[in-house]
């Protein structure tokens, strides 16, 4: 497979499979494709999982795959719903989890499973369940503005709306704001704290700030 990411900052994906190669991509991500190529909806991890996954984790049913059956190469170009980057995560030994909506593709050899978030992440409206990729392949995320990768300091703190994915290794905690609750489902004063070792993915935008910018101006 060839792939390359283009018109940064708002990314597309790309991508050229070889002769009978496939791509597993999520749904709506499709933006054009050759004729020859072929789509298929199958269900990632099994039934049990994906519907944990879309009942609990505010993840879709079914997985799109994408399959080149013929002798030639064929391509194709994938994108997302809002404005930002389409990074490639080689995937780590113990795997990734993500948020729902950053989820744009991934290889063959990229097993789909679910994470036990706990209920303060169902409270902070991410659902109880978070989306685990584990296995030997490459993952294709995207994220509302810029995507960064951090090491874990020990312990670290982020905005909730602002997280995208961590390693499995690191304990995740939501916090609600102290006094005041807030408004939850915007995820106002919500952070998510992150211990242990491992990588985290943050973002540089956030829906909640976007929808609480909107709210403020039609007041």
């Amino acid at each position: 497979m060839l792939y390359k990411i283009r018109h940064y900052p708002n990314s597309v994906l790309a991508v050229t499979l070889k002769p009978k190669e496939r791509l597993y991509i999520n749904p709506g991500s499709l933006i054009s494709m050759d004729g020859g190529l072929v789509v298929s909806r199958v269900c990632g991890g099994g039934w049990l999982r994906a519907l944990a996954r879309f009942l609990l984790g505010k993840e879709n049913l079914m997985v799109n795959a994408i399959h080149n059956p013929s002798d030639q190469p064929l391509s194709f170009t994938l994108g997302k719903a809002l404005p930002g980057n389409l990074t490639r995560l080689d995937l780590p030994k113990n795997g990734i989890v993500i948020n729902p909506g950053v989820h744009v593709a991934h290889t063959s050899g990229v097993n789909m499973g679910v994470y036990w978030l706990g209920l303060s992440s169902w409270w902070g409206g991410q659902g109880l369940f978070g989306l685990k990729l584990q296995g030997k392949g490459r993952v294709f995320l995207g994220s509302y503005g810029t995507l960064n990768q951090l090491s874990c300091p020990q312990s670290f703190v982020v905005e909730h709306s602002h997280l995208v994915a961590f390693q499995p290794k690191l304990k995740l905690k939501v916090n609600f704001p102290r006094g005041i609750i807030g408004d939850l489902q915007s995820g106002r004063g919500l952070s998510s704290l992150l211990k242990g070792s491992g990588n985290l993915y943050w973002q540089s935008r956030s829906l909640s700030s976007l929808g609480r910018f909107i709210r403020l101006r039609l007041r």
